[in-house]
Formats: C-alpha cells, structure tokens, sequence
C-alpha cells in the first residue's frame, strides 16, 4: 500500500465523540447479539477470531450500539449490516497468510426527529497500513423508517448539494492528509463530485444539529477513473473517510426539507 495511507490513519477520529458501549452501560442486547454473531462480549466489544487454513488469525472486534440493535426502526439494519461485516472478516481470513484484525467502532448524531449512526471500519488485510471504511445509516425515528439523502431534500441531492456545499468541500479537500499545496490534484473539487470515484457518490454521510458530514469515499478507492485523467500523474490511492467535509446546514437551506 502506498506510503501516503500511513498518514491517512489521521482521518480516524471522528467528529465528534466516538460512542462505544462500555461495561456500565451495556444491557442484555448488546451481549445476546454478540452471542448470535458467534463471539464473547467484553464489556466494550464483541470479540472473536479466526483462523485460516494456512494458520493466521484474524482478531475482530465489533462495538454494538446497544440502544439500536433491540429497536424495532433501527434494529433490522444495523443487526444486518453488522452480521454481515463479521461474516465477511471472517471469510475474508480463509486463505490468508499473515495475522490480521478488523475493527468496528461507531458514532451517534440527533437531529429533530432523525437520527444518523457511523459505523467506522478499521481493517488490517495484506498490506502493512490499515483500511478504513464508513457505513452509514439515518433513521426518521418518529416515522418509524430509514431515510436516504434523497428524502432530506427537494430535489436530486446529488445535484442540489454540490454548487451550495462546493466552499465547505474545498475547504476539506485543502486539509485533507497527507499535507499538500492547496488546489493541488487530487484534492480538486472536480474530482471528489458526486460522480467521480472519490466522492463515494455520497453513499456515507450523517445529519448533526447543524451540520451534514460526507465522509469521502466511503471505502477505499485504488485509483482515479478515468485512469487517464492526469497522464503522468502517480495514481492515488485513497483510504476511506480521507475527505470529511462538514456543510453547515444553513448553507444549505435552500434544498433541505429538515
């Protein structure tokens, strides 16, 4: 992996702070679904391991939003999604040769009625770095049902959000790591616009009281597309949640039904 991911590690912390059940606060549900996903709940994490047929292990701790899993609006997807990550760590470990872990933390932001939870992915696979990856799920509590961007706006938020939200992008992609002159490619705002690879076609983002936060690309990107964009340019890649943009709500006003 490229060595510019060693300094990408620092778009780990999240916005806010990181909402990890603890040994206090856990309640029956996070240790009971723990069980179904096969592993032994810590008092912070559902811990289990695998190993592979070549004898590596695979360490991997997931943390459960206790208060979701059990609730009928949010439980179905989230119970799903972290079913089916475990599932996959643990298949991703059946040829490999190295030790390895996956790690999932998340985060929780209200806004009114909605409530948007961030699931953040740290993953060791062949390289020497990590992955990283968000997932992210907003639910209407009061309606009873998930929502998507779509449902937040007046229009096609993938055409609405970008003119409005352009400052708050380029002031992200400006700070984004590793270090570099601003306006310098990749971090140009044409490449991370809702059709281009890097954005992750704003698949991960979350509602605060005052802010929407796009997590860009939601998973790791190998290479810009067209390959042929910049001849001559290394091809970058980047890790996911490298650009974290945050737009003020009130810049966006004028599209938002929130």
């Amino acid at each position: 992996m490229p060595a510019m991911t060693r300094m990408l590690i620092a778009t780990l912390v999240l916005a806010g702070t990181a909402t990890v059940p603890n040994a206090g606060n856990a309640h029956a549900s996070a240790p009971s679904f723990c069980g179904e996903l096969g592993g032994n709940w810590d008092g912070q994490y559902c811990h289990t391991s695998v190993t592979s047929e070549r004898n590596a292990v695979r360490d991997i701790k997931v943390a459960v939003p206790d208060d979701l899993v059990d609730n009928p609006t949010t439980g179905p997807a989230i119970r799903d999604y972290l079913r089916t990550l475990v599932n996959n760590w643990k298949t991703a470990n059946a040829h490999m040769a190295a030790d390895s872990y996956g790690e999932e933390n998340f985060e929780v932001f209200r806004h009114a009625n909605l409530l948007s939870a961030v699931f953040h992915e740290d993953y060791h696979a062949d390289g020497p770095q990590p992955n990283n990856a968000y997932r992210t799920f907003t639910f209407d509590m009061a309606a009873g049902r998930r929502v998507q961007l779509a449902d937040l706006t007046t229009s096609n938020p993938l055409t609405a959000i970008p003119p409005l939200a352009a400052p708050f992008i380029d002031t992200a992609l400006n700070q984004a790591p590793p270090p570099h002159d601003p306006g310098t490619y990749p971090f140009i705002l044409d490449r991370w616009t809702p059709d281009k690879v890097y954005s992750g076609a704003y698949k991960a983002w979350a509602l605060t009281p005052d802010e929407l936060i796009i997590y860009m690309p939601d998973y790791p990107v190998g290479h810009d597309e067209p390959i042929n964009f910049s001849p001559g340019l290394p091809q970058w890649y980047m890790d996911g949640g490298t650009v974290q943009a945050h737009i003020p709500l009130s810049a966006l006003g004028s599209v938002l039904r929130v």
